[in-house]
């Protein structure tokens, strides 16, 4: 799995520094949940598009001594069409002068729509363990390690909390094809043959998101 680490660094090195006026640095909560450490990375293009990628990466076993583990490497390009931005002003009282009240701006809160395209990479080695969504039933019982490609669209919504933070909501859905082998859930377990097959996965997200500017 390292040569796919290496992968992915370069990768990301060359998005930042192809094009550095802005870019935008991401952590999706939701995957962290499931212990995955993961960055996201977004080069702007012009004031509606960018372009970027996301990548996971869980590189330990759940349970060793029972060889329970959800290891895999993630690479998912993407390209984004922002949309809608809206931009709210709070006034409130802050005192008198002169007889006057005296008015001060609250912080505005900028909020915007997008469509998301995804292209998914994943190298993964999973067994004795449930995958959420159905995915990789098989796994509950034996190990599979193989790699998958998907295709997938996103909807998100985000609110810029100042001028370089925001925080985004996001979901979609991913059609793809994964191909693997497959063993028994013992270390060093029997070999049972090759497998493929075609999945639907959900992509969910609450991104934490840094701007570089």
């Amino acid at each position: 799995m390292n040569r796919y680490l290496i992968i992915a660094i370069l990768f990301v090195w060359a998005v930042v520094t192809a094009r550095a006026q802005q870019v935008a640095i991401s952590n999706n909560l939701l995957y962290d949940a499931t212990l995955t450490p993961n960055i996201g990375v977004d080069v702007k293009v012009d004031s509606t598009w960018s372009v970027g990628a996301n990548f996971g990466l869980n590189a330990w076993d759940i349970d060793k001594a029972k060889n329970k583990k959800w290891r895999h490497l993630l690479v998912a390009p993407h390209v984004r069409k922002f949309m809608n931005f809206k931009e709210s002003m709070h006034r409130y009282k802050v005192g008198y002068e002169n007889g006057q009240p005296v008015y001060k701006d609250s912080l505005r809160l900028r909020r915007f729509n997008y469509l998301e395209g995804d292209l998914i990479y994943s190298h993964f080695n999973v067994g004795n363990t449930s995958m959420p969504f159905g995915l990789y039933s098989g796994a509950k019982n034996r190990r599979l390690q193989g790699d998958l490609l998907a295709l997938g669209a996103k909807y998100g919504y985000g609110w810029i909390l100042g001028r370089d933070w925001w925080i985004e909501a996001e979901a979609g859905i991913a059609v793809g094809y994964a191909w693997y082998s497959e063993y028994d859930c013992a270390t060093c377990g029997t070999f049972y043959g090759k497998n493929c097959r075609i999945f639907l996965l959900p992509l969910l997200g609450i991104n934490v998101v840094y701007i570089i500017d």
